[in-house]
């Protein structure tokens, strides 16, 4: 990669500051640097480089004010903003000040020099008239690199009308999400209506969805407009859209090509104005291949597509979204708690499988428990004192299983044999490991006679786990 471009670091790190411009230097880029806002000014004045790194936090001055004055002498300024401090309010002054880009530290240079190569072709592209400005982006709240890109994509798609595709586990906050784009959109001030699609009765999806007209069934007495109606002029968000029937996907799929209605019992077409955001927690690719989800409808959802990351994956979001909570609470309340740093070590180390939702309910129960004016260990719920989750819904497993069954690609027929050794191989090790390697206790735990799991552990080659 060659980059023939001038770049200015703004960044009071001696180290950062090197790594830069050794990085681009090699490259074939001029790089000049800067340790303060004033010489950071002084130079881009200068030099009037074709991208700017530049640093939140500088010593004689915060980064983002001088992001909103270099914009203001230089509309056509590509500035990249860079923190350690990311913080949702930081993302949105971001945004809102135009900035090119955003980087989370510790930066990766490789992302750097991509965002140099996109910043030289966007001074080359013609230039666009620049959208609204953008408010804070409400209920989501994060600390982590992931959740910021999350935001970031959801500031940037929420200024056009094309459909989003939200995926994600089971409470990771897709409606949030979801929310969030509609409150940032032209939209903002329309209804937003959720449909739960997984909820909806088969029968009645279609008359829920698109509404009917008086004798279109037994019981029909009168004119219903359906959901698609009620978000006229708004956003319709379809949480579990891998479960609509195939009959509801045709029509969907009909209107995201027309944005008309038809309601049961009707032949007219009924024109409205409707943004769509879908959701869901299933493998919709899979679904693709079985033949239970349309595959032209999957592309036209999945225009703009938004990922969430598990709460076990953003470690970083766990102590402020518990304070955001408990925050909330105690509005309501009208006195301040706070979080014990036994209570927080406690919310750091559990894995929670139920995500955000079920870090939500853990404060609440916390802060229907706790008498006083801190949170301790005593008032989390057992499984988060314990560090053990509690066991899973029967849905949540079978979609843990469903996706372990999709992982195995075994020669034809050993798919029985592929898919339980390593359980039982687990199972064991599980049994032995709590019970100190003692096989008797061992049995007893999984129901085996004590001879069985011998067998079992020579034939798993357990030995070394199970040695009484």
């Amino acid at each position: 990669m060659t980059l023939r471009a001038d770049i200015l670091i703004v960044d009071d790190e001696e180290a950062i500051c090197f790594a830069f411009k050794r990085y681009f230097e090699s490259r074939g880029a001029r790089v000049e640097v800067a340790s303060s806002a004033a010489d950071g000014l002084a130079r881009y004045r200068d030099k009037q480089p074709d991208v700017t790194f530049l640093d939140v936090r500088l010593p004689d001055r915060n980064g983002l004010e001088v992001l909103d004055e270099l914009r203001r002498d230089d509309p056509s300024a590509c500035i990249v903003i860079m923190t350690a401090y990311g913080s949702l309010k930081t993302v949105t002054r971001a945004v809102n000040g135009k900035a090119f880009d955003y980087l989370v530290k510790p930066l990766d240079l490789k992302r750097a020099g991509e965002l140099v190569e996109q910043a030289l072709a966007s001074r080359r592209a013609p230039q666009r008239a620049p959208g609204d400005d953008v408010r804070a982006c409400g209920d989501i709240v994060c600390a982590s690199a992931a959740m910021q890109e999350v935001f970031k994509r959801v500031l940037q798609v929420a200024q056009v009308d094309s459909a989003i595709l939200i995926s994600g586990q089971t409470g990771t906050g897709k409606e949030v999400v979801a929310r969030a784009v509609h409150d940032h959109s032209r939209r903002k001030a329309g209804p937003f209506v959720a449909v739960n699609c997984g909820a909806l009765p088969e029968n009645l999806v279609e008359s829920e969805l698109f509404g009917y007209v008086r004798g279109a069934f037994s019981g029909a007495d009168s004119d219903k407009p359906g959901r698609f109606e009620s978000a006229d002029g708004g956003t319709l968000f379809l949480d579990e859209v891998g479960e609509l029937p195939l009959a509801a996907q045709v029509k969907l799929l009909r209107f995201l090509d027309s944005q008309m209605v038809e309601r049961l019992g009707s032949l007219r077409g009924r024109q409205v104005d409707v943004r769509i955001v879908a959701a869901t927690n299933r493998d919709l690719t899979r679904a693709l291949e079985e033949g239970a989800f349309r595959r032209d409808l999957y592309y036209r959802l999945a225009v703009v597509e938004i990922a969430l990351p598990p709460l076990s994956e953003r470690e970083g979001d766990i102590l402020p979204l518990a304070r955001h909570f408990l925050a909330r609470m105690d509005d309501d309340r009208g006195a301040a708690r706070t979080i014990s740093a036994q209570a927080a070590e406690r919310l750091q180390r559990y894995p929670w499988p139920g995500n955000v939702r079920e870090l939500r309910n853990a404060v609440e129960h916390a802060a229907a428990v706790c008498a006083g004016t801190t949170i301790l260990p005593a008032h989390l719920p057992h499984a988060v004192q314990s560090g053990l989750p509690a066991a899973a819904s029967t849905s949540d497993a079978q979609d843990l299983l469903d996706r372990y069954i999709q992982t195995l690609q075994p020669p034809g027929g050993q798919l029985y044999r592929s898919a339980v050794e390593p359980l039982e191989k687990a199972l064991i090790r599980h049994a032995l490991r709590q019970t100190g390697g003692n096989q008797s206790a061992a049995a007893e735990i999984l129901g085996l006679h004590r001879n069985t799991l011998r067998a079992k552990i020579r034939e798993f080659d357990l030995e070394q786990e199970g040695g009484q």
